[in-house]
């Protein structure tokens, strides 16, 4: 019976330590005017899109935190101390796994100022919580920036470490760290979306699909070298993502996108590949607003890809046929006539 219960308990344990994190967080200090450490303030953060509202009170020496906040925003941070002027900061956008430091000066409600200054910093690279390189793809980014084929690897590219893709049984995945990229980590709100059998780097890959649709992410995070026991299970990057979710406001889309042969070149300097025979239409909508307003939201999100092209795109080579790499195969045409 030990022994059960002690695997149960490592099992646990093992769990909680490659958890991956969804959520950002706000910490700060209060203090007066004289900078001394204000105990027992409130401080609140309301998520604007639906109305959420986070809070906490200050500790002995001022400090307070707010953790697992919902990534995003705009929030709108409040801060209240009997005697002391409320203290209002709006415009704050919280990054995946990143925590946003907002110290906080109360000014005392008798004096009376022309201008209050709230200061605040998002450290980006160093925090208490998060050691190691990190990039943070936002749904800013995700929405301005072009990409070819509507995967997220498309963006994991804008991390400094990301060096092209490796190709494991003919199927590419992208190689970060300097790493395989089946090493990586690939997980949605938390759940892996790695392709366990080992064939590409992420569900779907054989299939040339996506495990999921861009228009349903909020943020990416990758992670390079994160010192925290909190994140593990890679030994080239952990690619963290969460998804969107509804708002207090009904919010809808509706998108197709096309590929053919017309839409592409083929003549790189004197040579000239042959075209291809393809047809690529991917189409899906999205939809999300409230059920209870400001307290249970919903957001729907479907695509359907539609692929028709050759098993491969390579020719035979015919004799006296120069071979030229990814255009003729080692085939011979006369061979491949007589079979």
């Amino acid at each position: 019976m030990k022994k059960i219960l002690f695997a149960i308990l490592l099992f646990m344990v093992s769990a909680i330590t490659f958890a991956q994190e969804t959520t950002s967080e706000i910490q700060g200090i209060i203090t007066d005017e004289d900078n001394s450490p204000l105990s027992g303030a409130t401080i609140m953060a309301i998520h604007i899109p639906t109305g959420t509202k986070y809070s906490t009170t200050s500790r002995k020496e001022g400090r307070y935190n707010l953790p697992n906040l919902k990534v995003g925003g705009p929030y709108t941070i409040i801060v209240t101390y009997v005697g002391y002027k409320p203290e209002t900061q709006d415009n704050v956008t919280l990054l995946l796994g990143q925590v946003f430091n907002a110290n906080v000066t109360m000014i005392a409600e008798s004096k009376q100022l022309q201008q209050v200054v709230v200061t605040s910093r998002l450290d980006r690279v160093f925090n208490n919580n998060r050691t190691g390189s990190q990039e943070v793809v936002s749904r800013t980014q995700l929405e301005r920036l072009p990409t070819l084929n509507r995967s997220f690897q498309d963006f994991t590219r804008l991390t400094p470490s990301a060096n092209g893709q490796s190709t494991v049984s003919s199927s590419p995945s992208q190689s970060l760290g300097g790493r395989n990229g089946l090493y990586n980590n690939i997980t949605v709100d938390g759940a892996n979306f790695n392709n366990v059998f080992g064939l590409a780097g992420s569900l779907g890959g054989q299939t040339n699909s996506q495990p999921i649709s861009l228009d349903a992410i909020e943020q990416i995070q990758v992670s390079i070298s994160p010192y925290d026991v909190k994140q593990g299970g890679f030994s080239g990057a952990g690619v963290n993502s969460v998804t969107r979710s509804g708002t207090n406001q009904f919010k809808g889309s509706i998108y197709t996108y096309l590929r053919n042969p017309d839409l592409q070149g083929y003549h790189i300097n004197t040579k000239t590949i042959p075209k291809p025979s393809f047809k690529y239409n991917q189409r899906g909508a999205t939809i999300g607003g409230p059920i209870i307003k400001d307290k249970v939201f919903f957001f729907l999100s479907g695509e359907q890809e539609r692929i028709s092209q050759p098993a491969t795109t390579l020719t035979a080579i015919k004799p006296g046929q120069t071979a030229v790499p990814g255009v003729t195969s080692q085939a011979v045409a006369d061979t491949l006539d007589a079979i």
